[in-house]
């Protein structure tokens, strides 16, 4: 509605009722048409959209949220003893003042910490214990109370994932649409050197070294899409985090021209001004920008993931073309039983593509191989799983790996789970794609950046033992059992947020297929790196110690016990 219309609605009760029922019912028709990952989570209602000059939808003037929609139309209030208490133990996690029994948990600002948090006081409160796979496929209180009744405690199986879709869902989440084309009229794409570059995921881990290695090895300006309040916001921003990891140079300032958006939101959330500039003068985009939590559904990744691909992609095709090096994922392809050989190809087989993030990742890949078939000049990189620096150790602490081994050091033990491991250093990934991105001389290839050696997790339990950190080896029920006794009972273990992985017999797919062999093919990586230098580290204990020790250094682990000689 428009700021009259919400004038009116607010003097005229039969309208605003209408406006609700409205919404209701196409909400109820949506639920009944489409899978629940397509499902809108609302509905604005407008008397006439927006446009733009050129008669398309102007998306960066949609409302976020319709303010005809008042805390009272929207909340419904508990009414039972234990739909009170629940929502009393979401207020106090929460920190709220009220929630509704249909209000989603992470639309309230929940994370999966806070939902394992919830989950405790909830077993404590009832005497049963959730599901949180069930909970993040579900999470209001009336869903939750159900659960509590049923009181089954099933496992899921990897067929149900909750944070999946189906791999026919996934082919048609992959298409391109058709808006998403070089204008007619756009400027041909500039050839290497490059004066202008955009950035995304500045402020993440991967995205710091991206951007020292862009700044190295180039002259160019710099542009970053930072959420943040303003743009001396933005730029304090990349700068705190590329200090963390030793990065930040003063000098780089004149270079970076902070741009306060969201990659999730149309046109970035930017006006229509910073938008047209990025449009004329950006030249060329390294797209890194995403979520990538393990524990959260495809539909709460896709805003970012898959929706922020499309709008980059959108951006390469105004005012000028500009190539599009996407960073995607060695985790975008099947887990199958046995060997399997990966060349360095356009994605195909979406079966056996599970959990949120890989799908996410795999959408968007094809998404970006479909573009460069309209004529956008595109690379696709897929590294393996992010390991600290080669030179310093320098490393993530908010990875599911670098979690997955803190929270068994503070367990004191190691879960029985025979995946292989790529770890690909973080400066090698950056450095890597900087060379190839900035030669502007490999469009329509894709890359892949395996480890130097691959390792089996039992092969890395057995490293951290070499380097100080012995851990008891058990079967895997009993290392869960261990791990969600400690969860419930508050323990400040770093494998709390990703509790829902885990099942009480098996983890989900998610984390790692059991009994896949792959092999990834790195023939085009290899040309393209020929002369170069840029060579990736072996994964020993030598190399362990490195970044378990900047991890030591930074109070993210203790210090080692005793290690081996």
């Amino acid at each position: 509605m428009s700021a009259q219309t919400q004038q009116r609605a607010a003097n005229e009760p039969l309208l605003s009722a209408s406006a609700a029922s409205l919404r209701s019912d196409l909400n109820a028709f949506a639920r009944q048409h489409l899978p629940e990952a397509m499902t809108p989570a609302r509905f604005v209602i407008l008397e006439q959209l927006p446009k733009l000059p050129n008669g398309k939808v102007d998306r960066s003037q949609l409302p976020l949220k319709d303010a005809s929609e008042s805390a009272i139309s929207n909340y419904v209030a508990p009414t039972t003893p234990e739909e009170m208490r629940i929502a009393q133990i979401w207020c106090d996690v929460l920190g709220l003042a009220r929630v509704g029994i249909e209000d989603s948990f992470f639309d309230l600002g929940g994370d999966s910490l806070a939902a394992a948090q919830m989950a405790a006081r909830v077993k404590e409160a009832f005497g049963v214990a959730l599901s949180l796979r069930r909970l993040f496929d579900q999470p209001t209180i009336t869903e939750l109370l159900r659960m509590l009744g049923a009181k089954d405690g099933a496992p899921e199986s990897d067929a149900g994932n909750s944070r999946s879709l189906s791999h026919e869902d996934l082919a048609a989440e992959a298409q391109l649409p058709p808006d998403i084309a070089p204008e007619p009229d756009a400027a041909a794409a500039a050839g290497a050197p490059y004066r202008s570059i955009l950035l995304t995921g500045a402020t993440g881990y991967t995205g710091a070294y991206l951007l020292r290695e862009l700044l190295d090895r180039s002259d160019a300006e710099i542009y970053l899409l930072v959420r943040a309040s303003d743009v001396a916001d933005a730029l304090d921003r990349v700068r705190d985090n590329m200090q963390t990891y030793g990065l930040w140079r003063e000098a780089d300032l004149p270079r970076l021209k902070g741009v306060v958006g969201d990659i999730g939101r149309p046109y970035f959330g930017v006006t229509r001004t910073v938008y047209e500039e990025m449009a004329q003068r950006v030249e060329m985009i390294v797209h890194n920008g995403a979520l990538s939590s393990y524990a959260l559904p495809y539909r709460r990744l896709k805003a970012v993931n898959v929706l922020g691909t499309l709008e980059v992609l959108r951006l390469a095709c105004r005012r000028r073309i500009k190539p599009v090096h996407f960073i995607s994922s060695l985790a975008v392809f099947p887990g199958h039983q046995g060997p399997q050989d990966f060349a360095e190809v356009t994605l195909t087989e979406a079966d056996g593509v599970v959990g949120g993030y890989r799908q996410t990742k795999w959408v968007s890949d094809k998404l970006i191989t479909q573009a460069g078939r309209r004529g956008i000049p595109v690379c696709v990189y897929r590294p393996g799983l992010i390991t600290g620096a080669q030179d310093s150790g320098a490393c993530s602490t908010d990875t599911f790996l670098n979690a997955a081994m803190k929270g068994c050091i503070q367990l004191g033990m190691a879960l029985d789970f025979n995946v292989l491991l790529e770890m690909v250093p973080v400066d090698f990934c950056a450095q890597a794609v900087a060379h190839i991105a900035l030669s502007g001389s490999r469009h329509g290839t894709q890359f892949h950046l395996p480890a130097a050696n691959t390792v089996r997790w039992g092969e890395l339990v057995d490293m951290l033992e070499q380097c100080g950190y012995p851990l008891q080896r058990v079967p895997y029920p009993t290392w869960y059992r261990t791990l969600a006794a400690a969860v419930e009972g508050g323990a400040d273990n770093a494998l709390a947020k990703f509790l829902p992985l885990f099942g009480a017999d098996m983890p989900s797919a998610d984390v790692g297929y059991p009994g896949s062999a792959p092999h990834f093919r790195t023939d085009n990586l290899l040309q393209a790196l020929d002369g170069s230098g840029i060579q990736c580290r072996r994964i020993d204990p030598e190399f362990l110690k490195l970044y378990l020790d900047y991890f030591v250094a930074t109070g993210y682990l203790p210090a080692p016990q005793r290690s081996q000689s």
